[in-house]
C-alpha cells in the first residue's frame, strides 16, 4: 500500500466543511426554570455562534438567554458516543490552520490539547477492469495538480472580484490530468461544500488549502462545545416562532412564554432563517434582505460513520482514502479516526441528497460498499455497524453549509444585515457559519468569530 502523508500530496482535501447529524442528544447544561420576563440580549439558537455570543456578553455583565429548539446544545457540532460505543464527531471534526486559527487559539487558552492532524493520504485508481489497485506516484502528482490550480482559480477570483462559476476559471484537462478531473471537481464541490461543482461559486466559497497545520480534539469536537456551554443560560427545547422588533427592544415568542431584551441575536442555520415557515418577523425582514436569502443556499453534506472490529484497516490514525472513477459519487474515507476502529465517509452534493432519502441503512450499505471495493471482502466481513446523518431532512438546519450562487456573493453580507429601529439601533444582529468573514465562512471558527461580533455590537447598543 503507497503511503503518504498529507502534507506530501493534497492538504485539506475533502475535509473542509463542519458538518452536523441527526443522533441521540448528548448531555447538555440547561435551564429547567420558566424563560425569564427579559434580559439585555437575547440570542437564539445554541451553536457555536451563538454559545460565543452568550459567553462574552456574559463576560461583560450583561443579562443573557439563550432560546434552543433543539434538546441539546451544540447544533452542527455534535459528538455521538452512544450509538457506535466510540466517541465520533458526525458534526464539525477539526480545525483547519489550527496555527493561526482563532478558535484553535481559545481552546489552547483553555488547555485543551489538539491533535496534530498527520495521518496518511492514500489514493486508488481503477483499472481497465474497472478494478481499484494503488495510485501510481504520478498519479498523486496529477490529482495535486488539478487541485493547486482549483485552489489557485479561487484566489485569483477573490483578488479580482469574479464572481462567477468556479467551473468556468479552471481548467484541468492539462498535463495528462484529465483522467482525474471528476475526483478534483468532487473534491472542490460537493466534498468541500455540499453544491455540485457546476453551482460553485468562485468568488463565495472558501480557499481549499490552508497552512496544512490541521488539527483535531481526541475526546470530540461537539464533546468540547458541550463543554464550552457550561455555565451558560441556555434553555433547550423552545423553539422561537416569532421576533418582534417594532418597537423599543426585541420580544422573543416560544410556546412557552416570551423574552423581551434590548437587543437579539438570531444564530439559527440558513435553511431555517430563510425557510417560509420559519421564524416569522414582526415587522417583515426587509425586501433586500429576503431577496439576498434568496440568492443563497444550503449545500448539503452527510456523514456516515462505520464501525469495524479492531484492527480491520493496516493504517495510520486519522487515514484519509479517496477512489478516482466515481465521478459525482466520489465518498471520502476516514480510516482508524483518532485511533478507534471507526471510519467515517463524508458524501456530499446530490449524491448526499438522493442517499439520504432512502434512508440510514441505505446510505450506510453504499458507504460500506464502496470500502469493500477497495479493500476487499475481507474488510467488509469485518463490519460491525453504523451510522448516518440526514441533514437536508433536519427540520432544525435543513441542509449542512450556506453557499452563495454564482453572481450573487454579496448576497452574503447582505443576508446577515441587522435590522435598525428608526432611531438607527441595532435591535435583530445575525451570526454564524453563514454570516462568517471570507477566510472562515463555513467553519465552526467563522460561527464563533461572527457570535462574538455581533455580541460586541450588541454591548454598543446597549451603551
Amino acid at each position: 500500500m503507497k503511503r503518504v502523508t498529507r502534507r506530501e500530496a493534497i492538504q485539506g482535501a475533502a475535509t473542509m466543511a463542519a458538518l452536523p447529524l441527526l443522533g441521540m442528544p448528548s448531555q447538555s447544561p440547561a435551564q429547567s426554570a420558566a424563560l425569564p420576563a427579559e434580559v439585555d440580549v437575547a440570542v437564539v439558537g445554541a451553536g457555536l455562534a451563538g454559545l460565543a455570543a452568550a459567553r462574552l456578553l456574559q463576560e461583560r455583565g450583561r443579562s443573557v438567554a439563550v432560546v434552543e429548539a433543539r434538546n441539546r446544545v451544540g447544533g452542527r457540532a455534535y459528538t455521538d458516543t452512544a450509538r457506535l460505543g466510540q466517541p465520533v464527531d458526525l458534526g464539525a471534526a477539526f480545525l483547519k490552520s489550527a496555527d493561526v486559527n482563532p478558535l484553535a487559539g481559545e481552546m489552547r487558552r483553555r488547555e485543551v490539547a489538539l491533535q496534530s492532524d498527520d495521518g496518511d493520504y492514500w489514493l486508488f485508481d481503477r483499472d481497465r477492469d474497472g478494478r481499484l489497485r494503488d495510485a501510481a506516484t504520478e498519479d498523486y502528482d496529477l490529482l495535486g495538480l488539478l487541485y493547486d490550480r482549483i485552489d489557485d482559480a479561487l484566489l485569483d477570483a477573490k483578488t479580482l472580484r469574479a464572481d462567477v462559476t468556479l467551473a468556468s476559471r479552471t481548467k484541468l484537462d492539462v498535463n495528462g490530468a484529465a483522467r482525474w478531473a471528476d475526483l478534483a471537481r468532487a473534491m472542490a464541490g460537493p466534498l468541500h461544500i455540499g453544491i455540485d461543482y457546476p453551482q460553485v461559486s468562485a468568488l463565495d466559497a472558501p480557499r481549499l488549502s490552508g497552512t496544512g497545520n490541521d488539527a483535531w480534539l481526541p475526546g470530540g469536537f461537539g464533546a468540547w462545545v458541550t463543554d464550552y456551554a457550561a455555565g451558560l443560560p441556555v434553555w433547550l427545547g423552545k423553539p422561537v416562532v416569532r421576533i418582534d422588533w417594532a418597537n423599543n427592544g426585541v420580544t422573543l415568542a416560544t410556546a412557552e412564554g416570551q423574552v423581551r431584551a434590548e437587543a437579539c441575536i438570531v444564530t439559527v442555520p440558513l435553511g431555517v432563517l430563510a425557510a417560509q415557515d420559519g421564524i416569522l418577523f414582526q415587522p417583515a425582514l426587509p425586501a433586500a434582505q429576503r431577496e439576498a436569502l434568496s440568492r443563497m443556499s444550503m449545500g448539503l453534506i452527510n456523514r456516515i460513520a462505520l464501525l469495524y472490529e479492531p484492527g480491520s484497516f493496516n493504517a495510520p490514525a486519522n487515514t484519509q482514502v479517496l477512489a478516482n472513477g466515481g465521478g459525482s459519487r466520489t465518498f471520502s474515507f476516514r480510516l482508524n479516526v483518532h485511533n478507534t476502529p471507526l471510519v467515517v465517509a463524508t458524501v456530499g452534493g446530490e449524491q448526499a441528497r438522493a442517499l439520504e432519502t432512502q434512508g440510514e441503512a441505505a446510505m450506510v450499505a453504499a458507504a460500506r460498499a464502496q470500502l469493500k471495493l477497495i479493500f476487499g471482502e475481507a474488510v467488509d466481513g469485518r463490519f460491525l455497524r453504523g451510522v448516518a446523518s440526514s441533514w437536508g431532512q433536519d427540520p432544525f438546519s435543513r441542509g449542512a453549509v450556506a453557499a452563495a450562487r454564482p453572481g450573487f456573493a454579496v448576497a452574503r453580507r447582505n443576508a446577515g444585515r441587522p435590522l435598525t429601529s428608526a432611531a438607527g439601533r441595532s435591535r435583530v444582529l445575525f451570526a454564524g457559519e453563514a454570516f462568517a468573514s471570507a477566510d472562515w465562512a463555513g467553519f465552526a471558527t467563522g460561527a464563533w468569530l461572527s457570535g462574538r461580533l455581533a455580541a460586541t455590537e450588541a454591548l454598543r447598543v446597549l451603551g
